[in-house]
């Protein structure tokens, strides 16, 4: 081509059309994406961009970019919630006082956005700025686990060319499924009646508070660092401008939660680019796509840690699942390692909540922390139940097999009973909750 690049070619795509000369790559958003490599035919499981140094370069000021912006998103809600008064901001939260509408707030809220990263976020956010207590927000996080496999499902309809195919990819994703709506409904029983979640993440938040006098050990130098810049947007600065004290405030919510949602989204999608090569190649030296073999004797345990690592890597159990849709489609890996690799991610996914807490200052910072540890300890728990009991993971599997055969009799009622489960119920739920 006259601008010096060429495409790789995947087996299942056509190539692009030329890249008109003089402009370089129309799609290369960002430096490295792109290189003058010459065309091959490479498996649909190694088809990953590369980037050169500069791009990775690029990558990682994004993602800098994009976790400053959270911290800014986070005091920005807490600058709101002084201005309007946490009386009156918490009135807007007033209807997931209710455990179960809590526990559908999740589940909406996480299918919408794509992400129970940015669900628990803000849910812990919510938590350090007073907006809800904890054991309000906790049925709201346990929601989100539910929430997030709606992409692994969605993801499972690019397989629809080929039947047998789509069955083996929808049954990962159900694994996902209904190992969260077990987990959940397991452990908001357990919850509601003896608390044990609440109870352990308070003692441990606690004792973080207490080592470092009060209030979080970064919470001093946050505020000397970001202080400057939400003062110059917030209240005292381009929002406070409002003639409207109230309608600031509320706008410094909006704001601030419109920061968190957009830089989540971009420090996954940049980390998921920059690891992707890096990922693959850990699951490649687990599951060796040449020799099927190692795949049946790989351990429960080397499979959780393979889905904790890579998760911990794209910042997204969604991607992980996804990630293995391929691998099952294959047949290079029975279900049970498969399952376990879905606990990893489960657990992987959690630790991006708890990074939050650190931008959030104030005594409340005690039960932002116990709200993110809330998220670990279930998912943490409710791996080891499943990989202690075969029983279990043999249900999961079981349940797993007979959604796919349903969902695989007709591709437009399953799509439209996932969007009913997902959107159309708790969204109905929850607007007769409010008006009624």
């Amino acid at each position: 081509m006259s601008s010096g690049f060429e495409y790789v070619q995947h087996p299942r795509r056509t190539l692009p059309p030329p890249i008109p000369s003089r402009k370089g790559p129309a799609a290369a958003f960002l430096p490295g994406t792109f290189h003058p490599i010459n065309p091959k035919n490479i498996a649909a499981n190694h088809d990953q961009v590369l980037l050169s140094g500069w791009g990775k370069f690029v990558r990682f000021l994004l993602v800098i970019a994009a976790i400053v912006v959270i911290i800014v998103g986070i005091n920005l809600i807490l600058d709101g919630v002084y201005g309007f008064g946490t009386f009156s901001t918490s009135q807007m939260y007033r209807f997931a006082t209710d455990p179960l509408i809590g526990v559908l707030i999740g589940i909406l809220a996480t299918a919408v956005v794509q992400s129970s990263t940015t669900t628990t976020t803000l849910a812990v956010t919510a938590v350090g700025t007073g907006l809800v207590s904890v054991p309000v927000a906790i049925p709201i996080i346990m929601g989100a686990n539910i929430g997030t496999t709606i992409t692994g499902m969605l993801v499972a309809f690019s397989y629809m060319g080929e039947r047998r195919e789509f069955k083996k990819a929808f049954a990962t994703a159900a694994m996902h499924f209904w190992f969260n709506v077990i987990l959940v409904g397991f452990m908001f029983v357990i919850e509601q009646l003896f608390h044990p979640l609440r109870t352990i993440s308070g003692l441990v938040a606690a004792e973080v508070a207490e080592n470092s006098g009060g209030t979080l050990p970064t919470s001093s130098f946050m505020t000397k660092i970001f202080d400057p810049l939400v003062n110059l947007i917030g209240m005292t600065g381009l929002i406070g401008r409002i003639n409207n004290e109230g309608l600031a405030a509320v706008l410094c919510l909006v704001v601030g939660t419109v920061f968190i949602l957009v830089a989540v989204r971009v420090m996954s999608t940049q980390i998921r680019t920059i690891t992707a090569a890096t990922a693959t190649n850990i699951m490649d030296k687990v599951i060796d796509p040449e020799n099927s073999l190692k795949a049946t004797v790989l351990s429960n345990l080397s499979s959780f840690g393979l889905g904790l690592l890579f998760t911990l890597l794209v910042t997204a159990s969604s991607v992980t699942v996804a990630s293995m849709q391929p691998v099952a489609v294959s047949g290079r890996v029975k279900p049970r390692p498969v399952l376990a690799v879905i606990l990893g991610a489960n657990v992987g996914t959690t630790v991006t909540a708890l990074f939050a807490t650190l931008a959030i200052v104030g005594d409340l910072g005690e039960f932002a922390v116990q709200a993110a540890l809330v998220h670990i300890l279930m998912n943490v728990a409710g791996a080891i139940i499943v990989l202690c009991i075969p029983q279990l993971a043999d249900l999961i599997i079981k349940l797993a097999r007979s959604t796919e055969s349903l969902v695989s009799r007709s591709y437009t009622i399953g799509l439209i009973t996932i969007g009913v489960l997902f959107i159309v119920i708790p969204a109905s739920v929850l607007l007769m909750y409010v008006f009624f």
